[in-house]
C-alpha cells in the first residue's frame, strides 16, 4: 500500500565547538590585556562549517548558516567554589569579530568578588535572556513565535569553561539549547498572500508537547548548573508581530526555536496562518506525521506548506499539491483513526483506500477481483476488508500496520456460491478477530424439497486468526409434504453484523405456510446471536420490509430498516440472550417513508445517510430527514456517514454523479448552496 508522508527533513545547525581542551591555562598566547580582565573567543572550528550565530539559509542546502554579527551580546556568570556573581553584559563591536563571523572574541570585566588568581568556572550565555537567581544561572527558553527566517535574529546557545588562575585569554566551548522548526510556505495562488500568526500546533487535544513552553502564569527556565528545565511563575507578554507577505508564485521560510524535550518525539501537528486582511484563521487541511525519534538540538528540521489561494497543506519540498481526487464507485466506509474506503474502477475489481486528514488520500491498493465490498477498523486502527469474488467466494483480508495479509478464502459449505458479506471484528479485547456474516446458496445439506440461500456465519478466533469456522444462522428452504402442506423460509435480502462479546445477525425473513387453501405470509426482519436466540418485528402479510445496516454505537446496537415501508433506526435490547426490537422514540426513531428514501449505512455515532432520488439523504445529529438537493450521487454506488477519532464532524462519503470522483462532504445542515 502507497502511502504520502510530510515528513520533518532534518539539517545541520551543528555544536558550537571549542577546543578539545576545555580548560584555560597560562600557557595560552597572551594579547595585551587589562589586568581584571579575560578575553574568551567564541568560535567554529573548520570541521564545523555550519555553525555560527546570526541565521542565515545556506544556498543550494537545508543548513542554516549561523554567524556573529556586531551588536552581538552576551552575559557571563562567574563561579568559584560556592560563590556565584554575574557578570556585565559584552557587545561585539567590529573588531571582535574575525574568520567572516565565524569567530568572536569577548572581553569581558571579572567581576568584584571573584580572585582570578585562583581557578573559577565561567558560563556565558547568548540569545536569551539569563539571571543569577538564588545562585543558579537560569535561562528563559520559552520558545521564540513562528516567524520569517530574517526577523530570527539570534538562537540561544551556552557554554563553561574552567579558568586557571591568572590566565588573561582562552576558548570557551558552546553549545545549542535547542533546535529550529522551519516551514517554508509557497504561495502557488494568483493573489498575494498576506498573514499573521503563522503557528504549529498539536494536532489532536491528547498529543504529547515535545518542547518546552509557556503557559499563562510559568516561563520555563533551563538551569545552566544542573541542566533542568523548570517552570517559574512570571508574567509573559507575546511580542508585537507585522503581517507577512508571499507574493504570487513565491516562498517564504519561516523558522521558531525550540527547546524539545527529552525521550518525547515530535507528535503529529498542524499549520495554521491569519489571513489578512479580515484574519480568517487558516488551519492545514493535512497533518504532519509524529515522529519516531526525538529532536536533535543544534539542528534545523523542515517542513513545506502550499497555499493555494482556499486552502493550506502540507507537501513536501516539491510543494505538489496532496489534494489527487479519487476516481471510483464506492461500495462502503468506515471512520477511525483514519477514514477507509472500499470501491470498484468499472474492471471488475475491489480498491483501498484512505485518508486521515480529509481531503488527501493516502494511497490506492487493489484487493482483488470482486464485488460486494465491506470495510471495518478495528481498534488497532488496522482496516479489515470482505468481498464476493467473481467466483462465488467471500475473501477476506487485513493490513496489520504495514502490509496486506493474503486473501483467505471462505467457500460455500456444500458447493454454492457465496455472496452479500459484512464484517465487524471484536472490539472490547483489542484482538480484533473478523466476524463475517454471508449469504450461501448451499450453506446446509438438509434433505429438504427446495433449498433457498442461507445466511451463515463465519469467525476465524477459533483458529487464532486463521481460517474461518461457518456456521448456518438461517436456513432457506421449501419444505412440501405433498399432500397440499407446504412451508417456505427465504432470507433474499443479505445480512449484517454487529459484535460486541456476542455476536448480533440481522436479515429479512420471507416465511409462507400453505395448508390446503389457506396460505399465510409473513414479512419481517429478524435478528439472531451468533448461539441461536432470535428476536424480531412483527410481520406484515405484504413485503414492506427492508434490512440495510447494523451497528454497535458504543451506548447501544441499532438496526438500520424498514419495517412496513417506514424507515427507522431501531434500537436493539438485549434481554439475557434474546435481542429484542426496542419500541418507541427515543430508542427508535421513525426516519422517512420508504417511498421517499432509502437509507445506505450507519456511522459508529448512528447517523444514518443514504438517498433520496440521486440526492443525497440524511439523518444526523437532530437532522432529521433531510436532503442535499443540490449534489447527485452516481448511480449504483453507496452513501455512507463516518466518524473519525477526535474530530467532532460527521463526515458524508460518496461518488459525486458528474465527474464519478469519491468525496467527502463534512456534514452541515441544509442545502449546501
Amino acid at each position: 500500500m502507497k502511502k504520502r508522508f510530510f515528513l520533518w527533513i532534518a539539517s545541520a545547525l551543528l555544536l558550537f565547538a571549542g577546543c578539545t581542551n576545555d580548560d584555560i591555562v597560562n600557557e595560552q598566547p597572551t594579547p595585551n590585556v587589562e589586568g581584571g580582565k579575560i578575553v574568551l573567543t567564541a568560535s567554529i572550528p573548520d570541521e564545523s562549517p555550519q555553525t555560527k550565530v546570526n541565521l542565515t539559509p545556506e544556498t543550494g542546502t537545508k543548513n542554516i548558516i549561523i554567524t556573529w554579527r556586531v551588536g552581538d551580546q552576551a552575559k557571563f556568570f562567574f563561579k568559584q567554589n560556592t560563590t556565584i556573581v554575574e557578570g556585565a553584559l559584552v557587545t561585539l563591536t567590529t573588531g571582535d569579530i574575525t574568520m567572516e563571523g565565524r569567530q568572536a572574541a569577548f572581553t569581558v570585566v571579572i567581576p568584584e568578588g571573584i580572585n582570578e588568581q585562583a581557578t573559577y568556572t565561567v558560563y556565558m550565555t547568548h540569545g536569551a535572556e539569563s539571571k543569577l537567581v538564588e545562585g543558579q544561572i537560569l535561562i528563559n527558553v520559552t520558545p521564540s513565535r513562528l516567524m520569517p527566517m530574517a526577523d530570527l535574529h539570534d538562537v540561544p546557545v551556552a557554554g563553561s569553561v574552567e579558568v586557571a588562575g591568572g590566565a588573561s585569554v582562552g576558548d570557551i566551548p558552546l553549545q545549542h539549547l535547542g533546535t529550529l522548526q522551519c516551514v517554508t510556505i509557497q504561495n502557488s495562488s494568483a493573489e498575494e498572500l498576506s498573514f499573521t500568526s503563522p503557528s504549529i500546533y498539536l494536532s489532536d487535544w491528547n498529543a504529547s508537547q515535545y518542547y518546552y513552553d509557556k503557559d499563562y502564569y510559568y516561563v520555563p527556565y533551563y538551569n545552566l548548573i544542573s541542566g533542568e528545565v523548570e517552570d517559574i511563575e512570571e508574567e509573559y507578554s507575546s511580542p508585537a508581530e507585522t503581517p507577512i507577505t508571499v507574493a504570487p508564485n513565491a516562498t517564504v521560510l519561516l523558522a521558531q526555536w525550540i527547546k524539545p524535550l527529552p525521550d518525547t518525539p515530535a507528535s503529529k501537528i498542524r499549520l495554521e496562518i491569519s489571513v489578512q486582511p479580515y484574519g480568517p484563521e487558516i488551519s492545514s487541511q493535512n497533518r504532519k506525521p509524529a515522529r519516531n525519534s526525538v529532536m536533535q538540538t543544534g539542528r534545523a528540521y523542515h517542513l513545506y506548506a502550499l497555499w493555494d489561494g482556499d486552502r493550506l497543506c502540507f507537501t513536501d519540498d516539491t510543494f505538489t499539491s496532496p489534494f489527487s481526487p479519487l476516481v471510483g464507485d464506492l461500495m462502503h466506509a468506515d471512520g477511525k483513526d483514519v477514514i477507509a474506503v472500499v470501491y470498484s474502477k468499472g474492471d471488475g475489481k475491489v480498491y483501498y483506500n484512505s485518508m486521515q486528514d480529509i481531503d488527501i488520500w493516502l494511497g490506492e491498493t487493489p484487493l482483488g477481483t470482486g464485488a460486494e465490498a465491506r470495510v471495518v477498523i478495528d481498534n488497532n486502527n488496522h482496516p479489515h476488508v470482505v468481498f464476493t469474488t467473481d467466483d462465488g467466494r467471500i475473501a477476506y483480508r487485513k493490513h496489520n500496520g504495514t502490509e496486506w495479509s493474503d486473501p483467505i478464502y471462505i467457500e460455500s459449505k456444500f458447493g454454492g456460491s457465496c455472496s452479500k458479506p459484512d464484517i465487524d471484528v471484536d472490539y472490547e479485547d483489542y484482538s480484533c478477530y473478523a466476524h463475517i456474516t454471508y449469504t450461501d446458496t448451499r450453506g446446509e445439506n438438509n434433505n429438504h424439497h427446495t433449498n433457498f440461500p442461507d445466511i451463515m456465519y463465519a469467525e476465524n478466533r477459533t483458529s487464532n486468526g486463521g481460517a474461518f469456522e461457518r456456521n448456518l444462522i438461517y436456513d432457506g428452504y421449501i419444505d412440501d409434504d405433498g399432500q397440499g402442506s407446504r412451508t417456505t423460509y427465504r432470507y433474499d435480502k443479505g445480512s449484517f453484523i454487529a459484535v460486541y462479546g456476542e455476536k448480533y445477525i440481522l436479515t429479512h425473513q420471507y416465511h409462507q405456510n400453505i395448508n390446503g387453501q389457506a396460505e399465510d405470509n409473513q414479512y419481517r426482519v429478524v435478528i439472531k446471536t451468533a448461539s441461536g436466540t432470535e428476536g424480531g418485528t412483527t410481520s406484515s402479510p405484504t413485503d414492506k420490509e427492508d434490512v440495510f445496516d447494523l451497528k454497535n454505537t458504543g451506548y447501544g446496537f441499532y438496526a438500520l430498516c424498514k419495517y412496513n415501508n417506514a424507515n427507522y433506526k431501531a434500537s436493539i435490547s438485549v434481554g439475557g440472550d434474546t435481542p429484542v426490537f426496542y419500541p418507541g422514540y427515543p430508542y427508535t426513531h421513525h426516519l422517512s417513508d420508504g417511498d421517499f428514501a432509502v437509507p445506505h449505512n450507519l456511522s459508529r455515532s448512528g447517523d444514518v445517510a443514504g438517498l433520496a432520488g440521486s440526492n443525497i439523504y440524511y439523518h444526523i445529529s437532530g437532522q432529521y430527514d433531510n436532503v442535499y438537493p443540490d449534489v447527485m450521487v452516481k448511480d449504483n454506488t453507496r452513501v455512507v456517514p463516518v466518524d473519525k477519532d477526535d474530530d467532532p464532524l460527521t463526515y458524508i462519503i460518496y461518488t459525486d454523479g458528474s465527474d464519478s470522483k469519491i468525496k467527502v462532504l463534512p456534514f452541515q445542515p441544509g442545502p449546501l448552496t
